[in-house]
């Protein structure tokens, strides 16, 4: 029997798992490395459309990953006075759910050791090179048969294999948070909605996770101190959305504040080095699809390395690998992009904007182009 080929990645995010997970049931031998003390999701609540939950169902995490989640049966638009812009329902086979995402990472964690992965925490990776190599801030160097970048936006990987392009940040971030959910917070004919609101250029997202809690996002400008201020100023929130008052009244005494990253690259991977997910397209969350890009690539990677049996033939196979998902990635980051540009304009030419585009079919297309997807590998 041939040696089994080697992977470390350095990351144990999403990406990283879900790359660790695939490239494991197919057979290669895997240590992930995470630099924190223990695996931890950063954020609240996240959104699986239906590309994300056919992967999760490949590397049989979809059970544990959406357990008790929310699944909605309408996206909603609402502007600066409460009318809907747009309610899009979601149809039946093209699934959206909502859960935490320390359970979707839990979930990708176990697909991971019941496939053998080997996890190492408190492992700091700065840099690689193409030779498959990882090096550590404690100064060791690991080397395999593949190294994988999946550490996100500030990529160590990326960075020492010179393959950024461009890493810009918007202008606009969000405070996220977990409020408890209580009956009668919705009425009757907003019950299984995710809902978003606009006013100004401030938007609250109001996300059903499970029936416990519920997720909010309060974006706005950087340039808006006082609203983006992580004490949160519930009086100027329920000022612009005060339909909501009751939710905002509920957020905590502190919540965290981000802006969101775009990165392009020149390539994805330099000899037999890669990159994925944040570290080589981070894109804002408008579209859901950070997570779902990047467990979608890394189980692409893994499928256009199943019949790889020497080393050499891995630059080759990640070339491949690029050309066959970049399009589609790339495509996801620029509508996301697009659709965040909505924010700067003045509400009355937002709500219109909203209303023709998304009724176009040829532009609802593109914006669910993404969540549509048949991913690599999955149901195959």
């Amino acid at each position: 029997m041939a040696k089994a080929l080697t992977a470390i990645i350095a990351g144990g995010g999403l990406g990283g798992l879900a790359t660790a997970a695939a490239l494991a049931q197919t057979g290669w031998r895997v240590t992930v490395y995470e630099r924190q003390n223990e695996l931890r999701a950063n954020g609240s609540g996240i959104y699986i459309w239906e590309n994300g939950l056919r992967v999760l169902e490949a590397l049989g995490a979809y059970e544990d990953a959406v357990r008790d989640a929310f699944r909605g049966t309408h996206f909603e638009q609402r502007d600066n006075h409460n009318a809907i812009i747009e309610s899009a329902a979601i149809p039946p086979d093209r699934r959206l759910m909502t859960t935490w995402r320390s359970q979707l990472l839990g979930a990708l964690r176990d697909a991971c050791l019941r496939a053998g992965v080997e996890i190492v925490t408190r492992a700091e990776v700065i840099g690689a090179t193409p030779r498959g190599e990882l090096r550590f801030a404690n100064g060791e160097t690991q080397r395999a048969d593949l190294a994988v970048g999946a550490d996100g936006i500030w990529s160590k990987v990326r960075e020492t294999l010179g393959l950024e392009l461009l890493h810009e940040q918007t202008l606009e971030g969000a405070l996220r948070t977990m409020i408890p959910a209580e009956p009668g917070d919705f009425a009757a004919e907003d019950t299984g909605k995710y809902i978003e609101n606009w006013n100004g250029t401030r938007r609250l997202l109001i996300t059903p996770v499970t029936q416990q809690h519920t997720y909010l996002a309060l974006t706005c400008p950087s340039t808006d101190t006082t609203a983006r201020n992580t004490r949160v100023d519930k009086s100027l929130w329920k000022e612009s959305f005060p339909e909501w008052s009751h939710l905002i009244d509920r957020i905590g005494d502190e919540v965290s504040w981000g802006v969101y990253s775009t990165i392009k690259c020149k390539a994805w991977s330099s000899g037999r080095s890669v990159i994925l997910g944040d570290a080589a397209h981070a894109q804002p969350p408008n579209l859901g699809q950070g997570g779902g890009m990047a467990m979608q690539n890394g189980l692409a990677l893994a499928t256009a390395l199943k019949d790889v049996s020497t080393p050499q033939e891995i630059p080759d196979a990640l070339e491949q690998w690029e050309q066959r998902e970049r399009d589609i990635v790339e495509h996801c980051q620029k509508w996301s992009c697009l659709y965040g540009e909505v924010t700067f304009l003045p509400d009355e030419v937002r709500t219109t904007v909203i209303r023709n585009a998304m009724a176009h079919p040829w532009v609802a297309g593109q914006v669910f182009r993404a969540a549509n997807h048949q991913p690599t590998g999955a149901g195959q």
